[in-house]
This record gives structure tokens, sequence and C-alpha cells, in this order.
């Protein structure tokens, strides 16, 4: 971990199975070369914005590496249990004693780049274009649905992991997203549309109902030093959820 400042962090993985995961977020562009392309074309065609397929493919394609910076956004303090180490002495020989205690250190909340302003950014340039559709109030309500649902069914399970954040089952998002939008828009004729409403759905309702929910109301439960909303130390798929979400979407219909 490098602190360039007090409002920005880089923070690579260190653990061996993020730096796994690390690789699978490299490789899986590469085994979706012609998937994403293709999914992103379907979703962007019907909105009216097909020119921002190159802008938003390589924003997608730079977000592994931007993954690795997170704006803070607040410090607070929380309660964490240390172990600290003491000695007996046994038959004249010291003997190591951990003793856990409870102190206040610094937890952070972040914002990560790569991982939550990147599908955010691009969620809002596909509900600016929604909006300004001939058909913009059924298509706005049907995201709005899709994106409470997906927030109602993550914040439920969603779990808080003491020393690590936030920790959510990675295909339920994308899932209850998908069958949302596919769901709202079939009975009205509007099914091209499902892509992009699956896509905002997953991404606003991942954020609200993985992030923003748990630190409004359990956030003294998440005794991490870092809680970066959307990667490091409490990813919980923003990302991830939303690719998934809009890829089998534009396979179904």
């Amino acid at each position: 971990m490098r602190c360039v400042n007090r409002r920005l962090i880089i923070s690579p993985p260190a653990h061996p199975g993020l730096m796994g995961a690390l690789f699978l977020v490299f490789l899986v562009p590469i085994l979706l070369g012609y998937v994403l392309p293709g999914a992103l074309a379907v979703a962007l065609g019907p909105l009216g914005i097909p020119a921002a397929l190159p802008a938003v493919l390589a924003l997608l394609a730079l977000s592994p590496l931007l993954g690795f910076l997170n704006v803070v956004v607040k410090r607070r303090e929380v309660l964490a249990q240390i172990l600290e180490v003491d000695y007996v002495s046994l038959f004249g020989i010291p003997v190591p004693v951990a003793r856990p205690r409870w102190t206040t250190v610094e937890s952070l909340i972040a914002v990560n780049v790569g991982g939550a302003l990147v599908p955010i950014s691009i969620a809002a340039l596909m509900t600016i274009a929604e909006a300004l559709n001939p058909r913009a109030p059924e298509l706005l309500a049907m995201t709005a649905a899709t994106a409470v649902v997906v927030a109602a069914v993550t914040y439920r399970s969603s779990k808080i992991v003491r020393g690590v954040g936030i920790v959510v089952p990675a295909f339920i998002p994308p899932m209850s997203s998908l069958f949302s939008a596919l769901l709202l828009t079939w009975p009205l004729d509007l099914q091209a549309f499902a892509p992009a409403i699956s896509y905002v759905g997953a991404i606003f309702g991942t954020l609200v109902g993985a992030d923003v929910a748990n630190l409004l109301t359990r956030g003294d439960e998440i005794a991490a030093w870092l809680v970066s909303i959307g990667g490091a130390g409490t990813f919980d798929g923003i990302f991830v959820s939303g690719i998934m979400s809009m890829i089998l979407s534009a396979l179904l219909i």
C-alpha cells in the first residue's frame, strides 16, 4: 500500500488469492474479446449512442489498472481487536501468551476508480441516453425498479466480515439484475433495452445495496483499515456485476 497523499491511495493486492483474481481480471478481457464488444453494441445501439462504443471499451479495458487507485472520501475511528503478546515465567522459562485487546484505529472510506467510478460513469451515460429516448418514462421506471430489486437482494445477501469488509456472493447482483430487466421489458416489447437496463441496475443496485446501505446501517462492524467502494479489501463486484448482467441479457434477447 502506498499513500500518495491524504486523498489518493495506491493499494495493490498482496494476498495470493487476490493476485490470482487480478490475473483473471486481465485474462477475462482476452477471453471475452469478441463477446464484450458485441454485448456493448447491443446495449448502446437501442439507446442511440453506438458512437460511444470505442470510449466505453477503452474505459473498461483500463479498469483493472485503475483498480489500484482509491480516492479517500472519509476518515473515521473504529474499534478493532488486536493481539498483544505477554510473557509469563514457567519454571524460569519465558512463555509467550497472546492476549486480545480492543483499541481504536483509523479506518478509511474510499471510492475505487476502476471498480466504482468507471462503471458508474458508464451507467450514468446510459441513463442519460434513456432519458433522451422517446420512451424515457418506461425506460427510466424499469431501470429504477431493477436497481431497487438488486439493491434489496444484495443487501439481504451481504455479510460483514470484521477486518475484511463487505462480502457478497458474486452471482447474486448480476443474476437478480438480469432477471428483473428481462421480466420488466418483455411485456412492453422493450427487450432490446434489457442489456442497458440490466447493466445500469446492476451497477447502481450493487453500489447501494452492498456499500451505501451497509455503511449507513452496519458501518461500525466494518473494522477494515480501508473500506474501498468497488475495490481493494471490500471488493463487492460492482464492475463485474454490470458486465456479467449485460453480456447475459445480450445473449438472451
